[in-house]
């Protein structure tokens, strides 16, 4: 596509024009780009999370200790977005409670079935919010680690990107 410029010489300080066929070519550019910029969405959105807060961990417990958070995310308009987690201590896949003299692990889970982690596989929780969207984030203390008594915490930092 060639652009063509809207004045071909200069003659004594007075310019003149491009023949008539070339000047359309110019307005249908100047139209079509300005309908482009035209197009462009800006939405605002925004992301809370409540804590997940795990009840008293029994290493002689048999069962799992489970847990679930909400992650809210609100959107000016309706638009796609991922969200992502990261622990501050461990990683996405293998997650650490810590205290100062040991750590527990834990998971953070896409499904309420706790079968599919945060961070494997192809899944990515997303969506497209026009208003408010919840998503649950299901955590999971596995049963039978040997740990000592104390307070066990760890951060979650969580990633909207739209």
């Amino acid at each position: 596509m060639n652009v063509i410029a809207p004045f071909t010489t200069w003659d004594s300080g007075a310019c003149r024009l491009a023949p008539p066929s070339k000047r359309r070519q110019l307005h249908w550019l100047v139209g079509v780009a300005l309908t482009l910029a035209a197009g462009v969405a800006h939405a605002q959105c925004s992301v809370s999370a409540s804590g997940l807060d795990f009840a008293g961990y029994d290493v002689f417990a048999a069962t799992h200790n489970d847990s679930t958070a909400t992650i809210t995310v609100s959107c000016s308009e309706a638009t796609g977005y991922s969200l992502a987690l990261s622990s501050a201590h461990g990683s996405t896949q293998q997650p650490v409670l810590s205290s100062s003299n040991d750590a527990l692990h834990y998971h953070l889970h896409q499904d309420a079935a706790r079968s599919l982690k945060w961070g494997e596989g192809s899944f990515a929780l997303g969506g497209s919010a026009d208003g408010t969207e919840a998503h649950t984030v299901y955590g999971r203390i596995p049963a039978g680690q040997n740990v000592r008594v104390g307070n066990y915490t760890d951060t979650i930092t969580v990633t909207l990107e739209f």
